[in-house]
């Protein structure tokens, strides 16, 4: 590591203040509006997303073995939920896994469940398995906003580019208020996966059609799509599958 200069500093102070100014502008909230109340994110410190193709089997196919085996992943030791994830137009399947700790979930990928379920399935392919840290200062803020059941699950990830960890951090605290107030929006948890430089969230929305309101309005092109600090966007959605969902505790 070597020792920042002033300007560098200056640069750095520059740009995130563009950043603050672009996301505020995006979606500031009423000065009449009540503010939203910090809520604690229960105990669930670890996210692991999961995604995979199918090979062999069909959608049907899949939507049977998941409520069959769904009870199986229900006492896994630290999971606080397991939303069950479904994009039939791409071949796109997996799970959103809610842990009380990294070690849980660390747990998991070394058992025979997860040998099983997924890294010896023949018909499951291109796996994906990543984890993060919840990020709980902006999560508090945008976590539990309403008591029902997503209809679409939508992950985001980015890379930084020209900021740090820290200066995310701070970003990420001052904007939350913004993404709070989102018409549809049930949850939004915050992740980092800092060793990775990996950061992003997962959106549990009412429906697919308040997700691409989003997509396609000021705050998503400022905080996410136009944003210079923000590279490698990736942003992927899917309905959730209630039934397997419910059995392994979504709310």
């Amino acid at each position: 590591m070597y020792k920042m200069n002033k300007k560098f500093v200056g640069t750095v102070t520059i740009i995130l203040s563009v950043v603050m100014i672009a996301f505020q502008s995006c979606a500031a909230p009423s000065q009449t509006a009540t503010q939203p109340k910090e809520k604690p994110m229960s105990n669930v410190k670890t996210i692991q997303v999961v995604n995979f193709n199918l090979e062999g089997i069909t959608h049907d196919d899949f939507m049977g073995v998941a409520n069959e085996v769904a009870p199986n992943f229900a006492p896994l030791p630290g999971l606080m939920s397991k939303v069950w994830l479904s994009d039939n137009g791409n071949n796109t399947y997996g799970g959103v896994y809610s842990w009380e700790s990294q070690e849980d979930c660390e747990t998991y990928r070394k058992g025979e469940l997860y040998a099983g379920a997924l890294a010896n399935n023949p018909n499951f392919v291109n796996l994906y398995d990543k984890s993060f840290d919840v990020l709980d200062g902006p999560s508090s803020i945008t976590g539990n906003l309403k008591d029902q059941s997503p209809k679409y699950i939508q992950v985001v990830n980015f890379n930084l580019e020209g900021i740090t960890h820290d200066d995310f951090m701070g970003v990420a605290n001052e904007v939350a208020p913004n993404f709070a107030s989102l018409p549809g929006l049930i949850s939004k948890v915050w992740l980092s996966d800092k060793d990775n430089n990996t950061y992003g969230g997962v959106y549990s929305w009412e429906s697919q059609e308040d997700c691409e309101t989003y997509r396609n309005g000021e705050l998503y092109a400022g905080a996410l799509a136009n944003n210079p600090n923000f590279v490698n966007l990736s942003d992927k959605g899917f309905d959730v599958l209630e039934g397997p969902s419910k059995i392994t505790h979504m709310q």
